[in-house]
């Protein structure tokens, strides 16, 4: 039998240090009961963003027939052909068809994550990663689209697969992804910010777990991978 070790490429969610999409709203920790203070238990109140930190896009996020993070069962979110790519890019650098030949090799694959160094910024330079990151194009998501039919995620190690210097093009990436229509496949669940740390050489394995709420598009998330030596 296989021994697995188990990563976390996921963020924990920081009052203070958690870099958020601009536009997004600030986070907000607050303590309602402390023990310190002579309540019976410690518990707090939190407020957030379901984009903040590492999260996932589930189709409603840009489809309003889209399904919801909700809907989805915790087969769907579990990934046992994963590829990892790493793929070096600057700020705002475009993600191109050339730079996932990777894939090309793996018609099997149910997710693809995409490395490109840019998360080296989150500490070093919030407003880098926040403003200027590198971006999947539009050509790339069509071609993921059309030619992987059973990918059903692709996750990226920036703020998001789009740039705030491309949004406009970002929003087009989000809904080739997301959309169920057109496609001969179920649409691509996004996850964004993960912590794809260089020591990680491969996945085998990807789980994705996101707080349930009923009705939200999305959701902060927590990714686990599991590496078979």
């Amino acid at each position: 039998m296989r021994s697995a070790r188990y990563v976390n490429i996921s963020y924990a969610i920081d009052e203070d240090n958690t870099p958020l999409y601009p536009g997004t709203k600030p986070i907000a920790i607050r303590r309602v009961k402390e023990i310190a203070k002579g309540d019976p238990c410690n518990t707090s109140l939190i407020t957030l963003s379901n984009h903040a930190g590492t999260h996932v896009d589930a189709p409603r996020h840009f489809w309003n027939s889209g399904r919801a993070i909700s809907d989805y069962s915790l087969e769907e979110l579990v990934f046992r052909k994963v590829v990892l790519i790493d793929c070096r890019k600057s700020a705002e650098e475009p993600i191109w068809i050339e730079d996932l030949q990777a894939l090309k090799y793996r018609d099997d694959a149910d997710a693809v994550l995409i490395r490109t160094g840019f998360h080296k910024y989150r500490r070093t330079d919030a407003k880098a990663y926040c403003y200027k990151n590198p971006y999947l194009s539009v050509a790339a998501a069509g071609w993921i689209r059309k030619k992987f039919y059973k990918l059903r995620a692709i996750g990226i190690d920036c703020i998001s697969i789009s740039s705030y210097a491309n949004r406009k093009e970002g929003m087009e990436v989000h809904k080739i992804l997301l959309k169920k229509k057109g496609f001969g496949t179920s649409p691509v669940l996004i996850l964004e910010a993960l912590n794809l740390d260089y020591k990680i050489e491969k996945i085998d394995e990807l789980i994705v777990a996101p707080i349930f709420i009923e009705g939200v598009d999305s959701a902060p998330c927590t990714v686990i991978g599991l590496i078979y030596d």
